[in-house]
Formats: C-alpha cells, sequence, structure tokens
C-alpha cells in the first residue's frame, strides 16, 4: 500500500482549501487532543512500523508551531527537518509501504501556497482556534469594559462637563477616537483625554 499516492499533483482546483487562515497563533496551545481510540483502531497503526508510526508523530506535533497552524510543507527538505531527521533518512522512509505521509492530504492555504494537511488533525486544531478566538473576544470586551467604565471620571478631570461624562454616545466617540490615534494599552491621561475632547469638538464645527 503506497499511501503516498494521494499526494499526486492536482489543479488548484481540485484542492481543499484549508479553513485556518494564515497568522492565527495559538500562543497557548501547548498541547492538544489526540484521539486515542481512533489511534488504536487506525490502519497506519496496524500496518506502518514503529519508525514511520514515530516520524509521523513528530510531524503531527511539528505541525502545531506552524503556519497556517496544523498545515506542513510539502517540500522532503522541510518535512525532514520539522521530522528532525536527516533528508536521506525521510527518503529512505518514504520508500516504504506506509509512509510517514500517511493520511496527509495537499491543501490551498488563505496565501495561495499549497501545503498539506491532515483532516483528523484539522478537526482538533479547529477547535484550539475557535477556543483561543473566543478567548481572544473576551479579553477584548474586557478591555473595552474597563475603557469605557475609567473614560467618564477621565472626562471630568479633564475638563469635561458631567453631561458629556454622562453620554454614551460622546463616550464611545471619545474612546473610538482615542483607539485611532493613541492606539489599545497606551496611557490615557488628563491630557491625552483633553486632546482627543479637542479633537471632537474642532471635528464637530
Amino acid at each position: 500500500m503506497n499511501t503516498a499516492a494521494h499526494l499526486r499533483p492536482v489543479t488548484d482546483d481540485q484542492l481543499d482549501r484549508y479553513p485556518i487562515p494564515v497568522g492565527v497563533r495559538l500562543e497557548s496551545h501547548g498541547w492538544f487532543q489526540f484521539h486515542h481510540s481512533w489511534w488504536r483502531s487506525s490502519d497506519f497503526r496496524r500496518d506502518a512500523d514503529r519508525e514511520v508510526r514515530a516520524v509521523w508523530l513528530d510531524l503531527i506535533c511539528g505541525s502545531q508551531d506552524e503556519d497556517p497552524v496544523g498545515t506542513l510543507p510539502v517540500a522532503d527538505k522541510d518535512l525532514a527537518w520539522i521530522a528532525r531527521i536527516s533528508l536521506e533518512d525521510w527518503q529512505r522512509l518514504m520508500q516504504r509501504p506506509v509512509t510517514p505521509l500517511y493520511g496527509w492530504k495537499r491543501c490551498v492555504c488563505s496565501d495561495g501556497r499549497i501545503r498539506l494537511y491532515h483532516p483528523k488533525l484539522l478537526t482538533v486544531t479547529q477547535g484550539a482556534a475557535k477556543s483561543a478566538t473566543d478567548a481572544e473576544d473576551r479579553r477584548a470586551a474586557d478591555r473595552e469594559r474597563k475603557r469605557l467604565k475609567e473614560l467618564p471620571d477621565r472626562i471630568i478631570r479633564a475638563g469635561g462637563s458631567r453631561r458629556m461624562a454622562e453620554n454614551p454616545a460622546y463616550i464611545l466617540r471619545l474612546d473610538q477616537w482615542l483607539m485611532d490615534n493613541i492606539g489599545e494599552g497606551k496611557s490615557r491621561t488628563v491630557r491625552v483625554v483633553l486632546s482627543g475632547m479637542e479633537a471632537l469638538e474642532i471635528g464637530s464645527n
């Protein structure tokens, strides 16, 4: 059984589109789920020799540090590097009846590159990517709530009226000006907030 057969050349419109875009990083992704029941009953575990199985696992783990996450390059020298074996050893393993690329398929990434992905691994990686995105959304919402909560007091200290400090629409406009011109995470001093208030006043005239 030659598992490299599915890697034969195909046209771009025949390739799967990899759903996780380039640039998505899973910074806290120090582990991933391993479907042991699938592994124990898989044809690959039954048919591949121990050396191939070990390199296959190294590729699975290495793909988690690639971009897009969960993919592999297609060049033999790059795959050998990820598996931390010599190019000669890689090419030797690729001549086995069952190879380290068992189950991997070509795909098109969001930047147009052709890379390899594993459907089983993609399911796990998508779950981790969604969790990371959800966590970042929650952090962004928390940061926004904190900014908006603190801004009315800064408005008063910068010389603004109580009416301005209690106007939700004005607070949102000022927050957006500060985000656009000062940036997130920068100190919103009274002087900085005053600059934003003056800019909004000029813009409304």
